[in-house]
C-alpha cells in the first residue's frame, strides 16, 4: 500500500495533464494542483500512522522496497508542505504557454522525490534518481525555444550525471558483497568494500546537492522558471544527496575518511557559495549560491555525526528558500530582469516586504527564528569535532547574513520610486502572494524549536539527540550575523550609489562561481557534446550504411520476388483456367450425349417391346394355345430345376 505515496502524484499528474493544459482558469489549475499535493501529504501521514510498507519482487535476488523511519517520515512531510504553495504560485505566476506541462512536471516531481526519500534499497533509489535527473532537465529547459536555456538544461543534466556514476559504483559493490541491494545489509560489508561504497555514494550526493566541484550546475539551473527554481532548491532535486546521506550515515560512520571528507567539502562549499552569493548581481544566482552554501552546512552536520540536525536544517531551509525564489520571480517579472540593480528601480508590492524579510532573516540565521536554531545546531555539531570548525561554520553563517541582507535591500530599499512593471502574463496578485504568506507563517512557526521542551520532544520522536548550544558559540555567531546584515546593507547602498557600475575583477571572479561553470562547460559538456557528434557521424557512416545496404538488398530481393512471383502467380491461374475449359468442353460432350441417351433409350426399348407385344395379338386360337403350351413348359422346367437344386430328387 505504501507505493501509493510516491505513485499518487505521478498518476494524478498524468490524469490531470489534459485539464491543466486546456483549462482557461489559472485559479482552477492552482487549486487542483495544490489539492493533489495536499492529498499526497495526507497519504504520507496516514501511511505512517497505519504502518504501511511496500515490497515488490524484482527477481529472486532483488526487491524493490520502501518504508518509513523517523527521519524519512519527517522529510516526506516536508516535500508536499513546501511543494503545495509552489505549484499554486506556478499556476498563478508563470506564462500561460505550456503551463499545463509545467504544472504536471512539478506535481510529478513530488512523487519522484518521495520515492528517493522512502527507498529502502539501492535499486528503488537508482530508479528514482534517474527519473529525477530527467525531470530536472525537462523543468530547467521548460522554455526550450531559447537555445541558451536548452544548453543550460543540458549542462545541469550532464554535470549531475557525471556524479551519478558513483551511485552505480556503490550499487555494484553492495550487490557483490551482499547479493542484494537492500540498505539493511550495508553495514556487513568488508572495510575495503565499505570504503568504495561510501566513495560512490558521496560523489553522487555531492553532485545532486551541488557541492564542490559540482556546485556551478545551479547557475545553469537558473534558466528555469522561478517556480522550478523554488521546487528544485527547496524540497526536491538538490535535497536528494543530503536525504541519502542522512539515511546511510549510521552505516558508513565506521569508514575513517567519510566524516572528515563530508565536513571538509561542506565547509568549502559553504564558504565558496556564500562568497559567490554575496558577489552575484543576479537575484536568482544569489539564491543559488545560498542554496549550495546551506547544503554545505548540512553536509557538515552529517559528517560530524548529527544527521538529525541536517534534516531539520533541510526542513527550515526549504520553508525559507521557496518564498525567496517566489519573491525573486515576481520582482524579476516586474523589472524585466533578474539583475538586482534593475529590480531596485521598480516598486514592488508593500506586502512582499514583510514576507521576504521574514524569509531573508531566517536565511541569515537571526535569533529567534527556527532556521537560526538549526544553524546553531550545525555550529555546535562542528564544535564537538573541533572548536575551530565551529568558528568556520560561524563565518559561513555571517556570509549568509551578508547575502540575505543584500537580497532584501536590493529588492526593497528604493521600492517607492517607481510603479510596478508589466504583469500581463501573470494572474491576480493575491494568487501569487498567498503562497508566500503561508510559507512565511511556517517559517515563523519554526521559532518554537528554541523552546527546550519542543526540541527535547522532537529529539525523542526522532530517536536522536541534538548537540548542546554553547553560550560563547551562540554569542559569536549572532555577532557575525549582525555584522553580516550591516555589511549586506552597505553593499547595496554602495552599488546603488554607483548606479550599477560594472563589477570589479575580484567580484566578477566570485560572481562567476570561481569560473567553475566555464570549467564544467569545457571539461564536461563540450567533451560529451563532441563525443555525441562523433558517435552520430559514426552512426551515419557505419551503422546507417549497413542499414541502408540491407534496405537496398531487401528492395532488390523484393523486385526479383515481384517479377518471379508475377510469373508463378500468373502461370497457375492460366493453367487452371485452360484445364477448366478443357474439362468443361469434355464434360459438355459426354454429359450431353449421356443426358440425351438416358431418356431416349428407355423410350426406344418400350417402343420395341410394345411393337413385339402387338404382334402377339393376332386373333388366332392356335397362336394362343402355342403360347400357353410354351408357358406351361417353362413353368415345369423351372419347377424341376428348383426341385433338383433343393436336393429333393
Amino acid at each position: 500500500m505504501l507505493w501509493l505515496a510516491p505513485l499518487f502524484p505521478i498518476i494524478a499528474a498524468l490524469l490531470l495533464y489534459r485539464f491543466w493544459a486546456t483549462s482557461p482558469s489559472r485559479l482552477a489549475i492552482a487549486w487542483s494542483a495544490a489539492a493533489v499535493v495536499f492529498l499526497e501529504l495526507a497519504i504520507v501521514w496516514f501511511a505512517e500512522a497505519s504502518g504501511w510498507s511496500g515490497v515488490l519482487n524484482w527477481n529472486r535476488h532483488l526487491q524493490l522496497g520502501i518504508g518509513f523511519t523517523p527521519l524519512t517520515f519527517l522529510a516526506a512531510l516536508v516535500v508536499p508542505v513546501v511543494a503545495a504553495p509552489i505549484v499554486f504560485f506556478a499556476a498563478a505566476h508563470e506564462e500561460p504557454e505550456r503551463l499545463g506541462r509545467l504544472i504536471a512536471l512539478l506535481v510529478g516531481f513530488v512523487g519522484v522525490m518521495q520515492l528517493i526519500i522512502l527507498a529502502r534499497d539501492l535499486l528503488s533509489l537508482l530508479i528514482a534518481w534517474e527519473i529525477a535527473g530527467a525531470f530536472s532537465w525537462l523543468l530547467i529547459g521548460h522554455r526550450f525555444q531559447d537555445p541558451e536555456r536548452g544548453r543550460n538544461a543540458s549542462q545541469a543534466f550532464l554535470v549531475t550525471r557525471a556524479g551519478d556514476l558513483g551511485l552505480y559504483l556503490a550499487a555494484f559493490v553492495a550487490f557483490q558483497q551482499a547479493g542484494n541491494l537492500a540498505y539493511a545489509g550495508l553495514d556487513q560489508m568488508s572495510p575495503v568494500a565499505a570504503s568504495l561504497f561510501a566513495a560512490g555514494v558521496t560523489v553522487a550526493a555531492f553532485s545532486k546537492s551541488a557541492q564542490l566541484p559540482f556546485s556551478p550546475w545551479l547557475f545553469a539551473a537558473m534558466s528555469g522558471p522561478a517556480s522550478v527554481s523554488a521546487l528544485l532548491h527547496a524540497a526536491t532535486m538538490v535535497a536528494a544527496g543530503v536525504v541519502l546521506l542522512m539515511q546511510l550515515q549510521p552505516m558508513l560512520a565506521d569508514v575513517s575518511w567519510f566524516g572528515p571528507v563530508l565536513m571538509t567539502v561542506g565547509l568549502a562549499t559553504a564558504l565558496a557559495g556564500g562568497l559567490v552569493a554575496a558577489a552575484s548581481p543576479h537575484a536568482k544566482r544569489l539564491l543559488a549560491g545560498s542554496t549550495s552554501a546551506h547544503y554545505g552546512l548540512m553536509f557538515v552536520a552529517i559528517g560530524a555525526g548529527y544527521p538529525v540536525v541536517a534534516l531539520l536544517h533541510f526542513a527550515l531551509h526549504a520553508l525559507m528558500k521557496a518564498p525567496l525564489f517566489m519573491v525573486a520571480g515576481i520582482a524579476g517579472h516586474q523589472a524585466g530582469s533578474y539583475n538586482l540593480a534593475n529590480i531596485a528601480r521598480v516598486r514592488l508590492p508593500d506586502s512582499l516586504i514583510y514576507t521576504s524579510a521574514i524569509a531573508a532573516l531566517a536565511l541569515a540565521g537571526l535569533f529567534p527564528l527556527g532556521a537560526a536554531w538549526t544553524k546553531e545546531g550545525v555550529v555546535s555539531a562542528a564544535g564537538v569535532v573541533a572548536p575551530w570548525l565551529a568558528i568556520v561554520v560561524m563565518l559561513a553563517g555571517g556570509l549568509s547574513a551578508v547575502y540575505a541582507a543584500r537580497f532584501q535591500w536590493s529588492l526593497f530599499l528604493r521600492h517607492k520610486e517607481k510603479q510596478p512593471g508589466n504583469s500581463s502574463t501573470s494572474g491576480p496578485a493575491w494568487q501569487q502572494h498567498g503562497p508566500l504568506y503561508v510559507l512565511a507563517v511556517l517559517v515563523l512557526s519554526g521559532s518554537v524549536l528554541w523552546l527546550p521542551t519542543v526540541n527535547r520532544e522532537l529529539g525523542a520522536w526522532l530517536a536522536s539527540s541534538f548537540p548542546g548550544i554553547r553560550l560563547w558559540e551562540f554569542v559569536v555567531s549572532m555577532v557575525l550575523v549582525l555584522l553580516g546584515l550591516f555589511a549586506g546593507y552597505r553593499m547595496v547602498t554602495t552599488e546603488l550609489g554607483q548606479g550599477g557600475r560594472r563589477l570589479s575583477a575580484g567580484r566578477d571572479f566570485l560572481a562567476r562561481w570561481l569560473f567553475l561553470p566555464q570549467l564544467a562547460q569545457r571539461f564536461v559538456v563540450m567533451p560529451v557534446d563532441a563525443l555525441s557528434r562523433r558517435l552520430a557521424t559514426l552512426d551515419d557512416k557505419a551503422v546507417d550504411a549497413v542499414v541502408r545496404a540491407g534496405a537496398r538488398f531487401a528492395l532488390w530481393l523484393a523486385s526479383v520476388g515481384v517479377r518471379s512471383g508475377e510469373s508463378l502467380s500468373d502461370l497457375l491461374p492460366r493453367g487452371g483456367a485452360r484445364f477448366g475449359l478443357a474439362l468443361a468442353a469434355t464434360s459438355s460432350r459426354c454429359l450431353e450425349w449421356l443426358s440425351d441417351q438416358l431418356p431416349e433409350a428407355p423410350s426406344r426399348l418400350s417402343g420395341l417391346a410394345g411393337h413385339q407385344i402387338r404382334r402377339l395379338q393376332s386373333g388366332m386360337l392356335h397362336h394362343y394355345y402355342s403360347l400357353m403350351a410354351a408357358g406351361v413348359g417353362v413353368f415345369v422346367l423351372t419347377l424341376l430345376f428348383a426341385i433338383i437344386k433343393g436336393g429333393l430328387l
